[in-house]
């Protein structure tokens, strides 16, 4: 495969497409910015198979000389902003812009590229509310609640998508995904929610202390070498039997957290965490602390066989391992 990757240089593109690469497959960049250096050097002689595109997908051109350049046979559209609360409210429009008119331009041009399929990744915030039930989140029954504007721009997108692909000739797929953390995850200036995990992580390559506010609330995620592989799955499937998936492990990693902490602490010179006192102010911030179901990942695993590789203790040390040559990505 030539997957092109919107939005490549974001958290989740940079694992699929070290994933990809690392399979041999043909990655091609499109970005504002280019892929970080550390990533380049990660990627080793796997270099010869990429192509760099720097753009804007907003923009008509620079979609049209993407596509120019040929030979794409999948498209994974990441480009995204992810907000929070103040951008919401500072820049609507922008945001409707990225995460739903630009995904229709992207799905058009797919289609006359005569590209074979498009992932698109939606996000379990489209069920809203029903995260913080009891039942587990269905693709099929549980009915999408949307109740931010990421939420809305990533449901209609989603619908739009799967819909004009229909009409214009286009496989496209959807994987709802969830709460995601591991390697390349970072402050990319539309990426305003950061993980608890990332940001511990970030602390501890500066040398600086953590203070968590607050026990971190049951949270189902997903590590992301594990995402990439089931995204991986949705690019090269034949025929998978549905068109929306949920994308997660059904682990609930938040007690992990202080597992993280102690880690690093153990191996990141001058790094040391704890839970605030009533004189401390935080230095870990979760947006949202509310206890979560989970997702129903029945679709997943049967008709696409997924099985992820990472328990926590794995994980743990994978990503402590990166961390440790990759500590620059955060400065």
């Amino acid at each position: 495969m030539r997957v092109l990757i919107t939005g490549g240089t974001g958290f989740v593109g940079l694992n699929l497409a070290q994933a990809l690469l690392g399979h041999g497959h043909q990655v091609d960049f499109f970005d504002l910015r280019e892929p970080p250096a550390p990533f380049m050097q990660a990627i080793g002689d796997a270099r010869a198979r990429v192509r760099v595109e720097t753009g804007d997908v907003c923009n008509a051109s620079h979609i049209e000389r993407v596509f120019g350049a040929g030979g794409i046979t999948h498209v994974f559209h990441g480009a995204a902003i992810t907000p929070g609360p103040a951008r919401e409210s500072l820049a609507p429009q922008q945001i409707i812009d990225v995460n739903l008119s630009a995904t229709l331009a992207i799905v058009r041009a797919a289609a006359q590229a005569g590209v074979q399929r498009l992932l698109f990744p939606s996000s379990l915030t489209v069920y809203g509310e029903h995260l913080y039930g009891t039942a587990p989140l269905d693709e099929e029954t549980t009915p999408p609640v949307p109740d931010s504007l990421y939420a809305i721009t990533k449901y209609a997108a989603e619908r739009a998508a799967l819909k004009l692909g229909k009409a214009w000739g286009l496989d496209v797929i959807a994987g709802r995904i969830g709460a995601v953390f591991g390697p390349w995850e970072g402050n990319t200036q539309v990426r305003d929610l950061l993980s608890p995990f990332c940001q511990v992580a970030a602390a501890a390559a500066r040398g600086k202390p953590a203070v968590l506010p607050e026990v971190y609330a049951p949270r189902e995620m997903i590590y992301s070498r594990d995402l990439a592989d089931a995204l991986m799955l949705l690019l090269s499937a034949q025929r998978p039997a549905h068109k929306v998936y949920n994308l997660s492990v059904n682990a609930d990693w938040s007690g992990v957290l202080p597992q993280w902490c102690d880690m690093l602490q153990g191996r990141m010179p001058g790094f040391s965490w704890r839970y605030r006192s009533e004189a401390d102010i935080p230095t870990i911030h979760f947006p949202d602390n509310r206890p979560r179901t989970t997702l129903s990942t029945d679709r997943l695993r049967g008709d696409l066989h997924f099985s992820p590789q990472f328990t926590a203790a794995p994980a743990l040390a994978d990503y402590a391992g990166w961390l440790a040559s990759h500590s620059s990505y955060f400065h």
